[in-house]
């Protein structure tokens, strides 16, 4: 058992240490470098770093090392040594001349490489013809070899034109070492040698695979796009216009870091501290509270990242590489609220939209409820009207009935009954004059207005009455239509018991019913027809009274009723919730 532990222990170390060595392609050309006849492609993909170039000088004939590398994100090339200080360890002090181009690292120092792609290295100066004279190996951190002396192997078509192998030819082909990965914070030295000189390294090269991620140097707001273009020219200025080009990321007037901006400073520009020549390459997060864009593709193929109409907040933008995207770099901001996009503004604003709304509604409601009150009041006072001229029609109608009784009286020459008749025919006719100017009166001078008139015809028919109200109503608060009830007694006498003289029964009945009040005229007449215009003046008068009274009355109503039970003629009328 414990074998097999010890087995496992040192297989698992085995892969651990096969998994920490560089990954080598040595056996195939990178189809780019295969391909490309005239460097188009070459210059797309990657850029270069040629080092040793004291092999230019007619009798110096030492090889030249190029290095290939992905151009999709590189840091300033003129200041990389100061931004990587490790790069510096993996000097080639033995080299005692080099070149930078525009678009690549010197070579002096080790060459820093940033994504998967890893590093190609070629060699002018070595052919099929001389192969057999060199030697390359690869070292792994200066201490480590990770591939031991070894003839190359493959040819490719030479990317610069150099006169190494016959000083009087160009080289057509250069040798192509391979293609080579490292994890990240570890280097490669690739070293070639003559083989008749083992002792002497003829050219080195070293790359270093680095951790990286984006750094913010500016930000700039709408406002300062005259800045931003400055700047962006003396990015990409050329060395060659300006030999003693400054690192313009160290530049103090026109590279700002702010984190806070009013609300018309959103939209914002961030700059970033590298060489991009791929959108693909920047991803970015916004990140207010709860809302996140998730990570993005950048819109530009250069270095900065631009945040446009952004709402007052709060945020964190996250900023990385795809091609390291553990790396990330995160920079906070706030954008802040004009006071009409507050919290409170905006609730204020909503409250006084509300309250516009609902004054206009109000205002439309009281102009509708206006004109219906207006067209009501007419209503009204037409009713009134009407109801007027219906009053207007029982004096005339009574006055004729009394004025028949009392020449009925002289006729008989009972000039004492006639007398005493007149006399209490003025006292109703005063109290009929006064309350016909009023739309409603009390039980009390309705009673009164009836046993006048009941006393009058007493005196000419000789019948008996009765006026009863019960305990429950109030008969001098209670209101009623004036001369309501006067038209109906009048009947029931003229039409009924006038003609039974004193045998004649007239009652009058106040009642509570519930939050009703039912008032019945009964006699024990013969009984009349209601329809005959001839005998039901009087009631003709009331129902039309009655229907435009209901239309004045708000949540009251009167019915009114004729019947004959048990030879009583019964005409009752209801008053519909006139207790409440």
């Amino acid at each position: 058992m414990r074998g097999i532990v010890i087995f496992i222990f040192f297989g698992f170390l085995g892969l651990c240490c096969q998994a920490q060595k560089p990954v080598m392609y040595l056996d195939s050309i990178n189809p780019v470098i295969k391909y490309d006849s005239h460097g188009d492609s070459i210059r797309k993909y990657f850029s270069v770093t040629f080092f040793n170039y004291q092999s230019f000088h007619p009798k110096n004939k030492k090889v030249v090392l190029t290095a290939f590398y992905s151009n999709k994100l590189a840091v300033n090339y003129r200041q990389a040594i100061q931004k990587i200080p490790r790069l510096k360890e993996y000097g080639n002090s033995r080299s005692q001349a080099y070149i930078q181009m525009v678009d690549g690292y010197a070579g002096r120092y080790a060459i820093p490489v940033f994504d998967s792609s890893g590093i190609i290295i070629t060699v002018n100066g070595i052919n099929p013809q001389n192969v057999n004279l060199f030697q390359f190996r690869v070292i792994e951190d200066k201490q480590k070899v990770v591939l031991p002396w070894t003839k190359p192997k493959l040819f490719c078509k030479a990317y610069l034109m150099t006169q190494i192998a016959d000083a009087g030819k160009i080289d057509e082909l250069s040798a192509y070492l391979g293609q080579f990965k490292q994890d990240y914070g570890k280097a490669l030295t690739f070293q070639v040698r003559r083989i008749n000189a083992p002792d002497s390294i003829e050219s080195s090269i070293s790359a270093y695979w680095v951790k990286w991620q984006p750094r913010v140097v500016g930000v700039f707001t709408f406002s300062q796009l005259p800045d931003f273009l400055s700047l962006f020219k003396k990015q990409w200025t050329s060395p060659m216009e300006d030999p003693n080009q400054s690192d313009w990321s160290k530049d103090t007037v026109l590279l700002k870091l702010k984190k806070d901006f009013r609300y018309n400073e959103n939209n914002l520009i961030f700059y970033l501290d590298d060489i991009i020549k791929s959108r693909s390459i920047i991803e970015y997060n916004l990140v207010n509270g709860r809302d996140s864009t998730g990570w993005t593709v950048n819109d530009f193929d250069f270095n900065l990242v631009w945040l446009k109409n952004l709402s007052p907040g709060h945020y964190q933008l996250k900023i990385r590489y795809s091609v390291q995207r553990n790396n990330i770099c995160s920079y906070a901001f706030t954008v802040t609220a004009a006071w009409y996009q507050t919290v409170w503004a905006k609730a204020a604003l909503s409250l006084l939209g509300i309250l516009a709304v609902g004054f206009v509604l109000l205002l439309w409601r009281s102009g509708k409820q206006a004109a219906k009150l207006k067209e009501e009041s007419t209503l009204k006072q037409l009713v009134q009207t009407e109801l007027r001229s219906i009053r207007s029609q029982f004096n005339p109608h009574f006055v004729f009935n009394a004025l028949s009784s009392i020449q009925g009286l002289i006729t008989k020459n009972d000039s004492q009954n006639a007398s005493k008749y007149l006399i209490e025919f003025s006292n109703l006719m005063r109290d009929s004059l006064k309350a016909s100017d009023r739309e409603f009166v009390n039980i009390f001078t309705e009673i009164k207005i009836l046993e006048n008139y009941l006393a009058l015809e007493k005196l000419r028919f000789g019948f008996d009455y009765q006026i009863k109200v019960s305990e429950e109503i109030d008969a001098g608060a209670l209101e009623i239509p004036a001369l309501f009830l006067q038209p109906l007694v009048e009947n029931a006498v003229k039409h009924g018991i006038s003609a039974l003289q004193e045998n004649g029964q007239l009652m009058v009945l106040f009642e509570k019913l519930d939050n009703d009040m039912v008032v019945s005229v009964n006699d024990n007449g013969k009984g009349f027809n209601p329809n005959d215009d001839a005998k039901g003046f009087g009631l003709q008068l009331t129902n039309e009274r009655i229907k435009l009274l209901n239309q004045t009355l708000n949540g009251q109503h009167i019915e009114f009723l004729v019947k004959r039970t048990d030879n009583v003629t019964q005409v009752i009328i209801h008053f519909k919730n006139w207790l409440i």
